[in-house]
């Protein structure tokens, strides 16, 4: 595993690299943070371990995770799970003791990762028990033969229309942002233009009378419908203002949420669609905020309203 965002970390079997960044700051830095608040320094786990499709912006999601981590005044550990071939993954160490040392989890995961159901219930009731969740673009992919998950994530993928796949075209999406006094949104004016890989999220739970429809890409049924009901939206596709030209499957005046967040048990959960792109996390500095807020919105670094506070 690997620590980022820390300086002078003791000895470990465990530890095998280590990262002390530079970056400015709108936070406090450490010499002039009171002792206490360096004491209690909270704790970010990161995994990219992706057992469906090996997404290109693992690296760099780590590597900026860990410079965010330098600015937002939290720890990262990463399990360095983009290292891992897709059918070599090793998640053996995620138990619900080791858990117990983080304050949140950010994922970027897909696939049904090799983990045993008191290990996936182990992180489900991490974060139901008062911890922290961020799922960044490609996790809603993961573990659809386990539907807590999914409920703490709040959507699955199911083979639906993608806006933009995989970037060739770059298209450009305006996105509309519901609410800007969230800590992963505040950054934002009343819209976002960029380009990305924009999904559509199940609407309805796989029925077995039409066994083709609500399947995820990975072949398994969608255990859970998405629903705004159960959800905050922070940003969904703005319909009226984003041209779908020649894409089938999307309709001017559609409803297309891509990041909510909302309360799970006493935890935090938040996801963000976004975050295909490479560049996206090593240069775009209104993504790197999106993500920023988050991470520390999962941490209870800070709080929905106007100045992060209230």
């Amino acid at each position: 595993m690997k620590f980022h965002g820390m300086c002078n970390l003791a000895a470990s079997t465990h530890v095998i690299a280590s990262l002390c960044l530079t970056v400015g700051s709108p936070f406090a830095s450490p010499a002039t943070r009171p002792a206490s608040q360096l004491a209690a320094k909270k704790k970010l786990l990161v995994l990219t371990h992706n057992a469906f499709y090996k997404h290109t912006s693992l690296e760099p999601a780590e590597r900026a995770v860990a410079e965010l981590a330098v600015q937002g005044g939290f720890d990262v550990v990463s399990l360095e799970g983009y290292k891992q071939p897709s059918d070599r993954i090793d998640l053996s160490v995620v138990s619900a003791s080791y858990l117990s040392q983080f304050d949140a989890v950010l994922m970027m995961t897909n696939g049904e990762l090799p983990m045993t159901d008191e290990q996936k219930a182990a992180l489900v009731d991490f974060v139901r028990n008062g911890k922290g969740f961020v799922g960044v673009h490609q996790t809603m992919v993961t573990f659809y033969t386990y539907p807590p998950f999914g409920e703490m994530l709040g959507a699955y993928f199911a083979n639906g229309p993608i806006f933009d796949p995989t970037n060739k075209q770059k298209r450009t999406a305006v996105l509309k942002v519901e609410n800007r006094r969230h800590p992963a949104t505040r950054m934002l004016g009343a819209s976002w233009t960029l380009h990305d890989e924009i999904y559509q999220f199940a609407r309805k739970k796989w029925d077995p009378a039409m066994p083709k429809e609500n399947v995820g890409p990975t072949g398994h049924p969608v255990p859970m419908a998405f629903s705004r009901d159960r959800v905050n939206v922070l940003l969904s596709v703005d319909s009226e203002k984003t041209d779908f030209t020649g894409l089938a499957g999307w309709e001017r005046g559609g409803d297309y949420p891509q990041a909510w967040y909302q309360q799970f048990g006493k935890g935090r959960s938040i996801y963000t669609s976004l975050g295909h792109r490479d560049d996206l996390w090593s240069q775009d500095q209104l993504f790197r905020a999106h993500i920023l807020g988050a991470i520390r919105w999962a941490l209870g670094l800070e709080n929905e309203g106007r100045n992060g506070l209230d």
